[in-house]
């Protein structure tokens, strides 16, 4: 009996190798992470030279000398998706959510996105905080319901895997790279029941055979964002997601590209969308291929989509 047991453990064992070997040498997607967009009631600005920037960028970038080897010289042939890292609006209403759709609803207009959008939220969606508390409830009201006609139409399509009713928390794949979407942040209670126990089983169920795991919620690792997310939760995070292939994590937040540090892992900060202080508006744009993970930063240059790539940049490895 212990005999058989071990020859079904190696049997497991072969097929998972054979599982993944198979997938990462399919495995090939394209993502842009995109953060604080801080919509609001007409008239607009700025707002569409995010747009219309990532819509150029298929069959434009090129992936440069600093991107992992296995990709360098490579033109971008197609985007999987757009994720944006929270703080959509600014102060959300039906006309700033009408403002948003106008450019991140899917079409064919150059200033209207080309490519699934997944939104999550971050404290100026849930907790406007301009207004008096009555009319910030009111707004944090918009939001939810926008964005829960929005997933369900999501789910119903088959684009995303999994909801959690309370955070509105989700999941969804391309290819065998999972996604979460968090929110403010996993466990948050401000505005929900914690998100964290829902986390742990989606990952459970869709990132235990070693595929990649690709992560994203608002607030980040610096400074400042330390003060809207307490340690514990971090903390109780990270044991979770060390036991999976974690390939990116993303936030925003902080209004500035930059790689942090946390616990050995790289965490992406995800630039706003308009000029300031630190140059025009900018996102990511992360590849997985194979077991290469390549971030760059892009940063538009006008309003007429031309760009550069900036730092920071960031390339990985996953676990094999």
């Amino acid at each position: 009996m212990k005999k058989n047991k071990t020859i079904l453990s190696f049997i497991i064992l072969y097929l998972l190798s054979m599982y993944n070997t198979s997938y990462s040498q399919q495995r090939d997607v394209t993502f842009i992470i995109a953060s604080d967009l801080h919509f609001d009631s007409e008239p607009e600005t700025d707002q569409f030279y995010h747009v219309l920037t990532m819509n150029k960028l298929p069959n434009t970038y090129v992936w440069d000398k600093d991107s992992p080897k296995s990709f360098t010289g490579e033109t971008l042939q197609k985007l999987d998706g757009v994720i944006i890292t929270g703080d959509i609006f600014d102060n959300p209403c039906p006309a700033s959510i009408k403002a948003f759709k106008k450019r991140y609803d899917i079409g064919t207009d150059e200033k209207q996105i080309h490519f699934p959008v997944y939104p999550s939220f971050g404290n100026h969606d849930i907790h406007p905080g301009k207004k008096g508390e009555v009319d910030n409830l009111a707004g944090r009201t918009f939001a939810l319901n926008y964005l829960d006609s929005l997933l369900q139409a999501k789910f119903k399509k088959k684009e995303i895997l999994n909801i959690h009713p309370s955070s509105r928390a989700y999941s969804w794949n391309v290819g065998d790279v999972h996604f979460v979407a968090m929110h403010t942040y996993a466990g948050d209670t401000t505005y929900c029941e914690s998100s964290m126990n829902w986390l742990k089983d989606d990952l459970k169920k869709y990132a235990s055979k070693g595929n990649p795991v690709v992560y994203a919620q608002h607030y980040g690792f610096d400074e400042w964002a330390a003060k809207w997310w307490p340690e514990k939760s971090r903390i109780e995070l990270f044991d979770t997601l060390d036991k999976y292939n974690l390939a990116a994590f993303f936030v925003g937040h902080t209004h500035t590209a930059s790689i942090q540090e946390y616990k050995d892992h790289k965490i992406y900060q995800v630039n706003n969308a308009w000029p300031d202080e630190d140059g025009n508006g900018s996102f990511a744009v992360m590849r997985i291929k194979g077991n290469d993970v390549g971030i760059v930063t892009c940063r538009w240059t006008d309003g007429k989509g031309n760009y550069e790539i900036v730092s920071p940049k960031l390339n990985s490895k996953l676990k094999e």
